[in-house]
């Protein structure tokens, strides 16, 4: 389906392959990988500190596991060089190769805050659509403009019954907080957090993180037998 593009976006070149659905296979190895890490690394050491094969403090690798994979989770999905065809395909390369996500299909619009390591705030989108490609983006290559405008076209387009949830954060950032609290089924209410989580953020991971890392660190002397 052919789209008016918005002014400012950078279309894909004629000589770049892109079709919807690209980067699906990366996604569902990338998400294999992020739930498998913990619990193979567990087990996995725990066997071979039990064979005496390496040694046990091996085992405090548990506690780094999660990390890795929520580490791996984002910034594989991370986009760059982001652009768009004139088939309303948004595509941007990611360290786990090309996504491009369909703007007519989406599924899901969230958004993704963090503290910058200048001291401002790292905000992104987090765009995922009917094939199951997910993809976190902000501006469009040559950072003159972000995607927002794209989007929000994107989903005032879609059809009445469309059901794309849309997180408050999300639906804040697009302008469209009006368009879905209104009783019909183009958008849904996703997820709602509150903006000060994001200065935050830190403080919560960090009360949330400790007690899981050394849970899983218990857990690893306990089946590996150490004292």
């Amino acid at each position: 389906m052919l789209m008016t593009l918005t002014p400012g976006a950078p279309t894909v070149p004629h000589d770049l392959a892109v079709s919807a659905g690209q980067g699906r296979r990366a996604r569902r190895a990338v998400d294999a990988f992020v739930w498998l890490l913990t619990p193979v690394h567990l087990v996995a050491v725990s066997l071979l500190v039990q064979a005496g094969t390496v040694s046990d403090a091996l085992v405090f690798g548990n506690m780094a596991t999660p990390l890795v994979s929520l580490l791996v989770a984002f910034y594989s999905a991370t986009g760059w060089h982001v652009q768009v065809s004139a088939e309303g395909l948004l595509t941007a390369r990611t360290l786990s190769g090309r996504r491009t996500v369909e703007l007519a299909a989406l599924t899901k619009v969230g958004r993704v805050e963090a503290a910058g390591e200048t001291g401002g705030t790292d905000d992104r989108l987090i765009l995922t659509d009917a094939h199951g490609v997910r993809v976190i983006v902000h501006k469009f290559k040559g950072g003159a403009d972000t995607v927002d405008r794209t989007v929000r076209r994107a989903l005032l387009e879609r059809s009445i019954d469309a059901g794309v949830i849309v997180s408050a954060r999300a639906a804040e950032r697009l302008g469209l907080a009006d368009e879905v609290a209104r009783a019909n089924r183009k958008m849904v209410p996703g997820r709602s957090v509150p903006g000060w989580v994001g200065g935050w953020l830190p403080i919560v991971a960090t009360l949330v993180y400790v007690p899981v890392g050394f849970g899983l660190l218990i857990a690893g002397y306990l089946l590996a037998g150490s004292p």
